[in-house]
């Protein structure tokens, strides 16, 4: 009886592991899940309709009509898109994400399409930041899992970092003078900046760098593992590119 469940188990192992080994690709779908995190302007936010909109949704929906399919677009916590990915809870993250070795483990990622710049933002008044030595001994804000974060914790030279599910949480933490300093995209603190009447006048960008390695950027993160899938999303993203549209779409939402 023992040997009898013993040899059952090892069956029922052996047929999860070849489930899992042949399982479905995104592309056998019609419609496909993709995860953001909407307050994340100009790659994506919510405009006075409450839709979600942005260069990064705007690129996907393209890249749903060059692969014919349905996109449909998944509003989370930052942190929360790679778990969510992995457990098959969305099939693509479009959100503003940096390709990092770490993420790499987890999933995979499509061709870079914009290469970032960091932004160091403090109070217009404050004049006391001027290169990346000056921020010894500050206390910085920014958003939770991104690559900012990342940065930020492994210079080890602010004297404290304070972490927010969003980036405008994060701005408003130094305007408020309860921080001196938040870590950001470049992109999107410019966009935060010209069209935020609440940040227009309060803040500026004192420094700014490039923190990523060449072959960093912003990209598509999708299940790792489905080489059909992400062939699919390179070959789209490629057509969009040559085509002149994804120029098109920097110029629209004012991508730096």
């Amino acid at each position: 009886m023992i040997k009898r469940l013993v040899s059952l188990l090892i069956v029922s192992a052996v047929l999860a592991t070849v489930s899992v080994s042949f399982a479905g690709t995104v592309m056998e779908k019609d419609v496909i899940r993709v995860g953001t995190e909407a307050t994340y302007p100009p790659f994506e936010f919510r405009n006075e309709n409450n839709e979600i909109t942005g260069f990064d949704m705007d690129l996907v929906r393209l890249l749903g009509e060059k692969m014919d399919k349905e996109i449909e677009i998944v509003d989370m916590a930052f942190d929360g898109l790679v778990p969510a990915l992995m457990t098959g809870k969305i099939d693509m993250v479009a959100a503003g994400m940096t390709n990092t070795e770490k993420r790499k483990e987890k999933v995979s990622f499509s061709d870079v399409y914009f290469h970032i710049e960091n932004a160091f933002v403090t109070k217009t008044d404050d004049e006391s930041m001027k290169n990346i030595e000056d921020l010894k001994g500050k206390i910085a804000t920014v958003q939770i899992g991104t690559a900012q974060d990342t940065f930020i914790t492994e210079l080890g030279t602010p004297s404290e970092i304070k972490r927010f599910q969003k980036n405008d949480d994060a701005l408003r933490e130094v305007m408020l003078g309860r921080a001196d300093f938040c870590v950001i995209n470049l992109t999107v603190a410019n966009a935060f900046l010209r069209n935020n009447d609440t940040f227009q006048g309060e803040l500026k960008i004192a420094v700014r760098n490039f923190i990523n390695e060449p072959d960093e950027g912003i990209a598509l993160a999708v299940p790792k593992g489905d080489a059909e899938f992400l062939d699919a999303v390179n070959t789209a993203l490629t057509e969009i590119k040559e085509s002149g549209e994804l120029q098109e779409l920097k110029v629209k939402y004012q991508i730096d």
